[in-house]
């Protein structure tokens, strides 16, 4: 019984030392594991398994399978017959490869002891994937978008009119095009992985002007003419050059003109002649001098044509190649001939000086605007000059010298009348023109017994002060 004793108690002391030697074994490759340097068994990254490797050897292998992938890809851009290549690494792809080898190794190295051994069991039985995080150089893709723009882009070129003695010809307009640069960045980017062909977003610009607006100019919907019989050569020149100045001139629907922008400075630098304008009143030689008869004549075209008057101002004396209310003075920085295309076609100017007499001519569409127009000026009241005598000392006794020029005032009212198939369908005012009086001053000789209160400096100055409210300077009429 004592030796049976004795073999239970040898063989629970061999199984108690063999415990401990199998525990002891158990926990120091543990404890080795807890403490390695290499990434633990299971762990891998985009598939790629990095069991027992170092962060330098995960991080070199992973490099060495991912690059060679990238360089076989492509993305393929398309517009029309253009096609566009680019591979990954022209359009600055990367894999952050440094941040998954660092999730990677840190995989199953947080917690405490018992927590640590754990997760490694788990993960070496079921294993953990770690993604591989990707990313694009968004300059070298604002570089390609920049040179496929460049490469697409197309400016829009507009219909041209072209006119030659009356003969018409349009050309086509050229469509632009706009690469939609924004829209390519973002599909550039979302397409990185699935690497689809991309359509490239582009834009049409469609010109202003095109063949089919600038086809509705077909004819002449208002002229004019003026004579200038008996002017100086300069003065001549003068409305030869503010008339081209308009010739040739479209006007676009809902767009406005300025004769005075158009025309430019009376200058001479712009080969302006002198000539006579008014200045306060008078005839008087200046640079610029009959432009107003250009401005006037362009006026009546206008109003022939129903174009919309913006601006429009009387002469201080009245024109003599045009009816009373028909005149357009301008005077540079002062007085402009403003108007305004409200037609839904264009318009065209043409002019021309021939012989003696100045032309202006409104080509738009006559299909449109099938009407005609018709202006009667209605002089309705005349003020007679009246004369002021100045009482001379210095002149003989009942000797008179005229001293101011007088002339008539009128008042008139201008209407405009539609008329259409023989019927007039309106008749409207379109202006009220005052063109001021002025009197006949004379100097008498005075009696030695007359007695007066009005001597000549008084009555001169008068005659300064009425002046000047007329002290703005007209381009030019004259006195036929």
């Amino acid at each position: 019984m004592e030796g049976t004793n004795n073999k239970t108690r040898i063989i629970l002391i061999l199984a108690i030392i063999l415990l401990a030697i199998i525990l002891g074994l158990g926990f120091y490759g543990y404890f080795k594991v807890l403490s390695t340097d290499l990434i633990y068994e299971g762990v891998k990254v985009d598939q790629y398994d990095l069991s027992y490797m170092s962060k330098e050897e995960a991080f070199n292998f992973i490099k060495d399978k991912k690059e060679e992938e990238i360089s076989r890809k492509h993305m393929r851009l398309i517009y029309l017959d253009k096609e566009y290549n680019y591979g990954l690494k022209e359009l600055g792809f990367y894999f952050d490869y440094g941040k998954a080898i660092d999730r990677a190794y840190g995989v199953g190295r947080e917690g405490n002891l018992f927590n640590r051994l754990k997760e490694i069991v788990r993960i070496k039985r079921d294993g953990v994937e770690i993604s591989l995080d990707s990313n694009l150089n968004m300059e070298k893709i604002d570089h390609i978008v920049e040179n496929i723009s460049q490469d697409i882009d197309k400016e829009p070129k507009d219909a041209e009119f072209h006119f030659n003695g009356g003969n018409i010809q349009v050309t086509e307009e050229i469509i632009g095009k706009t690469v939609d640069k924004d829209k390519l960045r973002q599909m550039m980017y979302d397409n990185i992985h699935s690497l689809d062909i991309i359509q490239i977003p582009v834009e049409d610009i469609i010109p202003k002007i095109t063949k089919s607006l600038l086809s509705r100019i077909n004819g002449i919907i208002g002229e004019y003419s003026t004579s200038f019989k008996g002017s100086s050569q300069n003065r001549i020149e003068n409305i030869r050059l503010s008339a081209n100045a308009i010739k040739g001139k479209i006007l676009m629907p809902g767009e406005s003109m300025s004769f005075n922008e158009t025309t430019g400075p009376r200058a001479k630098k712009y080969g302006y002649k002198e000539a006579n304008v008014i200045i306060a009143g008078e005839f008087t030689p200046d640079v610029g001098g009959g432009v107003c008869q250009t401005s006037t004549t362009l006026y009546n075209a206008l109003l022939l044509a129903d174009i919309a008057i913006l601006e429009r101002s009387p002469h201080s004396i009245p024109a003599k190649y045009v009816k009373f209310g028909q005149d357009a003075a301008v005077a540079f920085g002062f007085l402009d001939l403003k108007f305004r295309n409200d037609f839904d076609f264009p318009i065209y100017f043409d002019s021309k000086v021939l012989g003696d007499r100045v032309y202006f001519y409104v080509y738009g569409d006559r299909k449109s605007k099938d009407y005609t127009i018709k202006i009667e000026p209605e002089i309705v009241e005349t003020i007679p000059a009246k004369e002021e005598i100045v009482l001379d000392k210095t002149l003989e006794p009942g000797s008179k010298v005229l001293v101011q020029q007088g002339r008539t005032g009128y008042r008139v009212n201008t209407y405009k009348s539609i008329i259409k198939n023989g019927k007039t369908i309106s008749k409207d005012l379109i202006t009220k023109d005052f063109y001021r009086p002025r009197n006949f001053i004379y100097r008498v000789g005075e009696e030695p017994s007359t007695t007066t209160s009005t001597d000549t400096d008084s009555g001169l100055n008068n005659l300064i002060e009425d002046d000047e409210s007329e002290n703005i300077i007209e381009d030019g009429d004259i006195e036929n």
